[in-house]
């Protein structure tokens, strides 16, 4: 992808990938929820199978949420459920793609800080702004250290998340303007699905 690059951008682009990843070692001790042994199972099993490790990873993953989700469903809703749903996803996003599930975690603190600092109708905006910004040069990136090639990466996560806040944001802004009666039209038409309080960090 340097190739096509003006030399002053492809040195600027290699130095800001270079910052980003000096962050490493202090992201790398947030994986806690997959011990190493399991890790280590995963590569041996890949090997056996044939299989490239990250591919055998996220069909585990696929695999493991049929059960967990039954037992999600057993549980009462409430905290224990949220705090269940969470720790499972999680597991999952260390599980799949290892220390870069700190980009979920990281983008979602940022988002919700906002939701709370900032007025509905300004994070309305704003949050999407982020969200989008941030998945952009998650893609951006892999485009320039992966040209036309295929990992496991953050970027698919980061895709339903970004989804997920996108619409979040305008729920909480039609829920805001329906509990001060200051319906429009199209807060009227997603009454159904508009948030009138911002829900706990761990929801």
């Amino acid at each position: 992808m340097e190739r096509v690059l003006p030399s002053a951008v492809s040195v600027g682009i290699e130095k800001m990938i270079e910052f980003a990843y000096s962050f490493e070692p202090y992201c790398a001790p947030t994986v806690v929820l997959v011990p190493s042994f399991v890790k280590e199972g995963v590569k041996s099993l890949a090997q056996t199978v044939g299989q490239d490790v990250e591919t055998l990873e996220y069909l585990l993953g696929l695999l493991i949420c049929y059960p967990l989700g039954m037992i999600m469903l057993s549980l009462p809703h409430g905290k224990i459920k949220h705090l269940f749903s969470f720790l499972l996803g999680a597991f999952l996003l260390q599980f799949t793609i290892g220390i870069q599930w700190i980009h979920q975690l990281i983008s979602s603190l940022v988002a919700y800080a906002m939701f709370l600092i900032l007025p509905s109708s300004l994070a309305k905006t704003v949050v999407p702004v982020f969200m989008m910004i941030y998945i952009t040069a998650g893609h951006l990136h892999r485009q320039y250290i992966n040209y036309l090639g295929w990992d496991m990466d953050f970027t698919g996560p980061q895709m339903v998340l970004t989804m997920k806040l996108y619409s979040l944001a305008y729920n909480l802004y039609d829920g805001e303007q329906i509990r001060k009666g200051k319906e429009d039209r199209a807060a009227k038409k997603c009454a159904d699905v508009a948030v009138t309080s911002l829900p706990g960090i761990i929801e």
